[in-house]
């Protein structure tokens, strides 16, 4: 890896989706070798895909529909790949191996899982003493909810997001599932195996961390449970407006369906809107609008008359001269139009791809700039059990070794459904 930062720290990944997943190619990004466990025979979650004519998952291209799926590549950089049954002997034992090689193994299991798979914390501190393990099940490792299973959009209703998202007019089946922790869980466990590993350097032990996704979820929204527990209030879906900032919405603009976002935080900051609109006498002194309490009550009213003015205008142009003038805009942009973001190219976020099965295009990129030692992006996604061989030479297989596991189907390069 050309990044240092975290050279020489294996990792050990057997989780999928994304929270386990997308953390390792962080630890990737920073130097850290990365080696992914793929479930074989069986599809990761991520190489799953409808009919390709019709799932916006899957790009353009020949090749296998399971390499082409977005959200596999966007989780996956930075990393060698494997292919293994590990329910079997032999899988077994290169799990084996691959935990004494490992400093850090990440699984997101069920909990319960991984214990019945015989790698459970007790087994694998016997194998590595200094290796941390993490597990990243739904509901941690304890408690009533023990060995459930769940997905973002779950933990997003079970944190009390799902009732607040959206408008007040609106029902739970029209929200988009956004999927919080999905985003969020990997840099909250990337903080405790990089802290635990500094722990290390004094105890020249290991550790072990249950992170409960939808602990770290509450976490993010803890209004919702601090108004009634300390208010008696049910907090309301609060669409794109804020409780205590008027104006602070999603403003019509010219085109169809095209809009801008413009929050007012302060009244200097409803001053210059006011006067960029030509209607200073709403910020004087003794106007009901001049005050915060005076905006919230009239908000209808002031949304209308800003709404009424955007209408005119293009939503990138305008959003450029309110900021201008010290005023929070943004246009709202369609998925495609990040793309174009002269901000994002300018501090040079997007990455290219060179994929033999799609097309070269564009992906995100890294989650800090680090200088002098920057992220880097060295690995694309690596395609089902392209690493095999080398990662079972690693550890100390034979080519007749390894020839026998791909006999008995026990590593592979492809899924079944595709052997045609």
């Amino acid at each position: 890896m050309t990044s240092q930062m975290l050279s020489g720290v294996n990792v050990v990944e057997i989780a999928e989706v994304w929270a386990g997943p997308f953390g390792c190619s962080l630890m990737g990004d920073l130097g850290a070798n990365v080696i992914k466990v793929e479930s074989y025979p069986r599809k990761s979650e991520t190489r799953n895909a409808g009919d390709p004519r019709i799932d916006p998952r899957v790009a353009e291209g020949e090749g296998p529909i399971y390499e082409r799926i977005n959200t596999h590549h966007h989780g996956n950089r930075n990393k060698q790949n494997i292919a293994l049954d590990i329910r079997t002997t032999e899988g077994r034992e290169v799990m084996s191996r691959l935990i004494k090689w490992g400093d850090v193994l990440v699984e997101s299991f069920s909990a319960g899982t991984i214990n019945r798979l015989g790698y459970g914390w007790d087994s694998i501190k016997e194998i590595n003493e200094k290796i941390t393990m993490l597990s990243l099940a739904g509901w941690g490792q304890e408690g009533p909810y023990l060995g459930r299973i769940m997905f973002g959009v779950g933990f997003d209703a079970m944190a009390g997001h799902s009732l607040i998202r959206g408008y007040q007019e609106d029902t739970p089946e029209e929200m988009i599932p956004i999927l919080h922790s999905d985003a969020t869980v990997p840099l909250t466990w990337i903080v405790a195996v990089i802290g635990s590993l500094m722990q290390r350097e004094k105890t020249g032990l290991g550790s072990y961390i249950d992170l409960a996704q939808i602990e770290d979820i509450a976490w993010q929204f803890p209004g919702i449970i601090s108004e009634w527990s300390m208010n008696n209030r049910i907090p309301k879906p609060q669409a794109n407006t804020d409780a205590c900032i008027v104006p602070h919405e999603c403003y019509q603009s010219a085109g169809e369906d095209r809009w801008i976002n413009i929050a007012a935080e302060t009244d200097l900051q409803w001053q210059s809107l006011a006067n960029f609109m030509e209607h200073d006498e709403w910020s004087e002194l003794g106007h009901p609008w001049s005050s915060i309490v005076g905006r919230i009550k009239d908000r209808k009213l002031i949304d209308d008359k800003i709404n009424e003015f955007t209408k005119k205008y293009d939503p990138f142009e305008l959003a450029d001269q309110l900021q201008a003038k010290g005023i929070i805009a943004a246009p709202v942009l369609a998925p495609p139009d990040p793309l174009m973001s002269p901000q994002l190219h300018a501090r040079n976020w997007f990455q290219i791809i060179d994929h033999p099965y799609i097309p070269e295009r564009l992906l995100g990129g890294f989650l800090w700039k680090v200088q002098p030692d920057m992220p880097s992006w060295d690995k694309r996604a690596a395609l089902v059990g392209e690493n095999n061989n080398d990662i079972l030479m690693q550890l100390g297989f034979s080519s007749t070794d390894i020839a026998a596991m791909k006999e008995k189907d026990i590593i592979g390069d492809t899924y079944v459904e595709e052997r045609t």
